[in-house]
């Protein structure tokens, strides 16, 4: 008989920590300046506060997908992003690098289930703040269809006129169009 004084239970597995956003998330370079390390962290947590705080009062946010627009100033560049953010799920940064000035983002994200990439080049001024972002979206049809939903709640942030709602709307049956090509017609023009 085994005296019960002497066995020692063997330890349980820890549990495993649940998948964080953090832990799919591509590693920050070790050279990253400090301010795109705390923009990509503020990022991933859509902290808006915390990303203005990285940007140059002079900072211009390059359109993806015209060249009618750059959002000029913190409180534009802030109202884009913001109504990005209300518009996209399952934002994700997915890879990082640069070097000295220039650092590019790639995220991943979805607009009304359907996939989204994105292309985020930031460059900083002389005081390590961001100055100018230049986006790029892809696929189109997701890019266009972004396009006829961002007006209306950049209105409402003051970045655009009222009649900015109205005029993205006209992207819509562009998009529509584009998506019943993807889906229907592109995949049978490749040869095998």
């Amino acid at each position: 008989m085994t005296d019960p004084t002497t066995r020692t239970p063997a330890p349980s597995p820890a549990p495993s920590p649940a998948p964080t956003d953090r832990s799919r998330a591509a590693a920050v370079p070790a050279d990253a300046p400090p301010t795109v390390v705390a923009w990509v962290d503020a990022d991933r947590r859509q902290e808006t506060t915390a990303m203005r705080a990285q940007l140059a009062q002079a900072v211009e946010l390059v359109s993806p997908l015209t060249d009618r627009f750059r959002f000029t100033g913190p409180d534009e560049v802030m109202a884009v992003l913001e109504s990005a953010f209300e518009l996209l799920d399952d934002i994700e940064i997915t890879a990082l690098t640069g070097t000295g000035r220039d650092w590019a983002l790639h995220g991943t994200s979805t607009l009304d289930g359907n996939s989204l990439e994105e292309i985020r080049w930031l460059h900083l001024d002389a005081d390590d703040r961001i100055d100018r972002i230049t986006l790029f979206i892809r696929p189109a049809p997701a890019a266009i269809s972004l396009l006829a939903k961002i007006g209306a709640p950049l209105a409402r942030r003051g970045a655009l006129l009222p009649a900015a709602a109205l005029a993205s709307r006209a992207a819509a049956p562009v998009a529509a169009v584009l998506r019943l090509t993807e889906r229907f017609v592109m995949g049978r023009l490749k040869r095998n």
